[in-house]
């Protein structure tokens, strides 16, 4: 094993029809407290242990990892370790902590999308949340040097399969 995912936070700010519906974590939904969720310290302790036992990539991960505040000071703990650090998420925050993230250390990102569609985008997303700013969030990443950036489609039937084809023309190469 050679690869570790650490989620840094069960919180997301989406409610993908296929990850957090809903139906399954509404208003109402208790998410962990925050005196149960690691610190960055202790976060930093158990990759140090993996990164020794011959780990050579951590990509964090949520919920939405980018919801957790100062997530550029863990990323800038981990960066002192032999290992490829990597961050995937739903690109909502990405344009404003693009840089403070590279800075920090990461070396690239992953970023969820899963239509070009703003209509469908919203939908899938429940969040009400456009895909132009994700895509910001995108090109901020790529331009800050967090490279590749890499995406990911979640393609369900009769919702954005149709958009397969798009999607691959949009972000091939």
């Amino acid at each position: 094993m050679r690869d570790l995912r650490i989620s840094v936070t069960d919180r997301c700010n989406f409610r993908c029809v296929y990850c957090m519906p809903r139906e399954v974590f509404d208003a109402g939904h208790e998410f962990l407290p925050h005196s149960a969720i690691l610190s960055f310290e202790e976060i930093a302790r158990l990759a140090r242990v993996f990164a020794g036992l011959g780990v050579r990539k951590i990509r964090l991960t949520g919920g939405e990892p980018l919801v957790r505040k100062q997530l550029h000071r863990l990323v800038a703990m981990l960066s002192e370790l032999p290992v490829e650090l990597t961050l995937t998420t739903n690109g909502s925050f990405l344009a404003r902590n693009a840089a403070a993230l590279k800075a920090a250390g990461l070396h690239r990102v992953t970023v969820s999308l899963d239509t070009l569609d703003d209509a469908t985008f919203r939908a899938m997303n429940d969040a009400d949340y456009p895909v132009a700013k994700v895509i910001e969030g995108i090109e901020a990443a790529a331009a800050a040097g967090l490279a590749p950036v890499k995406i990911n489609m979640v393609v369900k039937r009769g919702t954005n399969d149709h958009d397969v084809v798009a999607m691959a023309r949009r972000w091939r190469g």
